[in-house]
């Protein structure tokens, strides 16, 4: 049986605009102006889960079920509702968690941008203009001069490249383009960005940990004896998995493939990094077919026989395996940020987890340097284009019952798990 580090985080996460409710941003004007329909249906955000007014009760399930780390963010939009302008009812929210985290003896880890911007951010500073890094280190160091002394972990950016794809690329989160080119100028923006917050953080808080939540994939070609395709597969991989590791090692973006996308600019990364967060979900196939803009085709098969999602995601857990190993060359701390499946078979969840603790067991024992694992989600969520229908959460949100909760037995299952290593 493995040992577990001292200090080892055993926790749950969630995105504001996910959990909270009572949020207006540009992601709530896209979802209204029908931008994530499906089947003919547009998501209804509603409250979320309605965690702003629910927040005590959801630390104190944590508490309760020995959970000692949470990962949130903070909404951007609601801190600062329009340009210039800080809201400090919002902030002094955000303080009175922190603080009721810090009394269930909670450590929390806070998210600067998960996704989620003010209205008014995308028409006067984009993400591919300077003027997006003043007005996110604005936010940043208000956030900072509130709540930098209580907070001792930070991610700067959640997914920069899974969000940056979905606006800028595949244009179906806002603002809506389609650019390639363009989505790579913003992933350069979003690191100086981070770069920027790095700074602002050890400001205020030096003794303060500082890193970025990376999603990883396994990617398999479909068919490992066509060349073709093993190439495009080296080159999503490359996109998705490493782009940004090597970014940071060798203070450069770059990516190529003739044709369709290439972008080679010196970034000066230098000692802005701290720990990476890794976010891991599932396995995905490649082939060839010019599919939009791009010469091959992602999707999933079930062929782990451990099945799908309810979001039709493979469940693959060697492929944690993969992504620590991957993130732990980089020399860095190592945190798994975000790892958890959708599904209305909460046996099903039990059995999620114990596959994917067995991956991280394996790896502290052969000596990686993995600091702490946050199950995605605490509670069932708005998740975006599938609404509330997607069941991530280790807490039951009962819609229909003024957002009532209830602890699901998986929430039993990961606390006797951790009673057994938590020292």
């Amino acid at each position: 049986m493995s040992e577990y580090p001292n200090n080892f985080l055993w926790g749950a996460a969630t995105s504001a605009f996910q959990s909270e409710g009572h949020i207006k941003n540009d992601m709530l004007e896209w979802e209204k102006k029908g931008h994530f329909r499906k089947n003919g249906k547009d998501p209804v955000y509603g409250n979320a889960s309605d965690h702003w007014h629910h927040w005590r009760e959801d630390f104190d399930l944590l508490a309760e079920y020995g959970l000692n780390a949470y990962r949130f963010s903070v909404e951007w939009a609601r801190i600062v509702p329009e340009p210039g302008k800080i809201d400090e009812k919002a902030l002094d929210q955000y303080k009175q968690m922190v603080d009721y985290l810090l009394k269930k003896n909670i450590t929390p880890m806070l998210t600067f941008h998960h996704f989620t911007h003010p209205s008014w951010f995308h028409e006067i500073s984009p993400w591919h203009t300077n003027e997006a890094l003043v007005q996110f280190t604005f936010f940043v160091d208000a956030v900072m001069q509130k709540l930098g002394k209580y907070v001792d972990f930070y991610i700067t950016l959640n997914e920069p490249l899974v969000w940056a794809l979905a606006a800028y690329g595949d244009g179906v989160f806002p603002p809506g383009k389609k650019d390639l080119n363009l989505m790579m100028q913003v992933v350069y923006n979003l690191l100086l960005a981070h770069k920027s917050a790095y700074s602002i953080v050890k400001k205020y808080n030096p003794k303060a940990r500082v890193g970025i939540a990376k999603n990883i994939i396994f990617f398999q070609a479909k068919n490992r004896m066509n060349p073709v395709s093993v190439l495009l597969k080296s080159f999503v991989e490359h996109f998705f998995n490493d782009m940004l590791f090597k970014a940071f090692g060798r203070n450069k973006l770059e990516i190529n493939l003739p044709f369709f996308l290439t972008f080679n600019q010196k970034i000066d990364l230098k000692d802005s990094i701290d720990f990476w967060g890794i976010n891991y979900y599932y396995r995905m196939f490649i082939r060839c077919k010019l599919d939009k803009h791009l010469p091959f085709e992602m999707f999933f098969e079930n062929k782990s026989g451990f099945g799908l999602s309810d979001m039709g995601w493979e469940i693959y857990p060697p492929g944690l395996t993969y992504a620590l190993k991957k993130a732990a060359a980089s020399g860095k701390e190592i945190y798994i940020t975000e790892n958890g499946i959708a599904t209305d078979n909460d046996n099903k969840r039990e059995k999620y987890l114990e596959l994917h603790l067995e991956q991280i067991q394996k790896v502290i024992n052969n000596g990686l340097n993995l600091k702490g694992y946050f199950y995605w989600s605490l509670l069932d969520n708005y998740e975006w284009i599938e609404g509330t229908n997607a069941r991530f959460g280790l807490i039951e949100v009962d819609y229909a019952q003024k957002f009532a909760r209830k602890a699901k037995p998986s929430l039993q299952f990961f606390s006797n798990y951790i009673k057994k290593f938590k020292k």
